[in-house]
């Protein structure tokens, strides 16, 4: 029994009717085709290896589709990926691809080497999912009470597989390698499975990376991918606000926390209002507010906690000094004791121009809709630690059908015909970097 044959049942769904056409004839011209070029002496160019990136993808789509739905149905939450990589470990031995279990946590960094050298591109897909108790009512749902793939993680592994599976066809045309990189720790900021993939040294000799996240905002197989920012710096802050309890009908013999922190969560607002250029996109967002012991009894402390969102590395640093000040500030005015936590979390994901447009050359070449979506997100991403010292690009795989729920949501579930389209750009991506070597040789 291998790591992808006989371990799981075949789930219809109603989202991408997915049967196995690919019978013993496919597989056979497949692989015989393959096989004709194998022997080292023949010939290559970009218009061969695309016609069999095309057929590899059309005969793996059934097993990306199995894979996904697997990983779907098992996820755990960050730091705790330790069966889903054994799951990525046991498919890529079925595959026949090494791999390096002993980078980070429960990374696994897969490794596709042609023999010839040449250039080192990698592509990414994050492992981790989220503390949801999910509701889509698939037959496939999360089999872990309270843990789902509600931001597509497990998609962006089975396209990594996928892409695994077909570079490894065509790797006899190529020169150099391609690194496959299976990344824990994306949504847990204070982790940083990026940060700490690229700090163990094992991508130093990489020469570009791409990755992807599905996309409910763009249409069904569109690709969306601007040139620079493309999502957030995010940052998480802690706020205590300390005053003096006392009875709640004599509230002249206390400082009130709740007053003051509700004078703080106003005043910060018009810091983005009123100090930040209108057309700079920065967000300061309260999202806990918690204090108070009972209804007639002033409260002496308030908690807080919240997220601030930018781009421009001068105004992260700006909004954090700014909160440390307004507390300062509210200390003065309501005589309370205020402290502040700031954590820096993900960078701003910002591509590089040439790796974009590789990317929308791509997807061109293929027959895909590559968009450019007017404003890059607020949301943020830990892509954004291979960029920062490494040339490449993020996009976005659209998954936009009617009435598809935003990422994070409870319900949220992809289409999955989309998965095919993120196997063809990895592979094309992976391809068009390695070819230019050939070309200047």
């Amino acid at each position: 029994m291998t790591a992808y044959e006989g371990t799981h049942e075949e789930i219809d769904t109603n989202k991408g009717n997915h049967e196995d056409s690919h019978n013993g004839k496919q597989a056979s011209n497949y692989e015989g085709k393959q096989a004709s070029h194998y022997d080292g002496n023949h010939g290559s160019n970009h218009e061969d290896i695309q016609t069999l990136i095309k057929e590899g993808v059309a005969f793996i789509e059934p097993k990306v589709v199995e894979w996904r739905r697997y990983l779907h149905a098992h996820p755990e939450l960050s730091g705790e990926e330790e069966n889903t990589a054994l799951y990525i470990k046991q498919t890529l031995d079925t595959l026949g691809i090494p791999y390096n279990d002993q980078v980070f946590g429960h990374a696994v960094v897969a490794c596709i080497d042609s023999g010839k050298p040449g250039k080192t591109v990698a592509l990414r897909a994050d492992m981790d999912a989220l503390p949801v108790k999910e509701q889509t009512g698939a037959a496939f749902a999360s089999q872990h009470d309270g843990v789902m793939h509600t931001c597509g993680h497990d998609s962006h592994m089975a396209i990594a597989l996928g892409a695994a599976a077909v570079l490894n066809k065509v790797k006899n045309f190529l020169q150099g390698r391609v690194y496959i990189v299976f990344q824990p720790a994306e949504e847990e900021a204070l982790i940083n499975g990026a940060k700490n993939i690229m700090a163990s040294g094992v991508l130093n000799e990489v020469d570009e990376i791409f990755g992807l996240h599905v996309w409910p905002g763009l249409p069904v197989g569109t690709v969306g991918v601007r040139d620079g920012a493309m999502m957030a710096a995010s940052d998480h802050f802690y706020v205590t606000i300390t005053g003096k309890s006392t009875h709640g009908a004599e509230p002249h013999n206390g400082i009130d926390a709740i007053v003051a922190a509700a004078n703080w969560i106003t005043g910060i607002e018009s810091i983005v209002a009123r100090e930040t250029d209108p057309m700079e996109s920065i967000v300061v967002t309260v999202g806990t507010i918690n204090g108070g012991d009972r209804y007639n009894v002033g409260c002496g402390e308030v908690t807080l906690e919240g997220t601030c969102r930018t781009f421009a590395p001068a105004k992260r640093d700006y909004i954090e000094a700014r909160l440390a000040e307004s507390l300062q500030a509210l200390d003065m005015l309501f005589h309370t004791t205020s402290e502040l936590t700031y954590k820096r979390g993900h960078g701003a994901t910002v591509n590089h121009a040439a790796s974009a447009q590789r990317l929308r050359k791509v997807a061109a070449s293929y027959g895909i809709t590559a968009v450019t979506p007017e404003h890059p997100s607020m949301c943020a991403e830990d892509f954004s630690s291979y960029i920062a010292e490494k040339p490449g690009a993020f996009f976005w795989l659209g998954t936009g059908y009617e009435g598809c729920p935003a990422l994070h949501n409870a319900s949220f579930i992809i289409d999955e015909t989309i998965l095919k389209t993120g196997v063809t750009i990895m592979c094309g991506a992976a391809v068009d970097v390695l070819l230019e070597t050939k070309s200047a040789d």
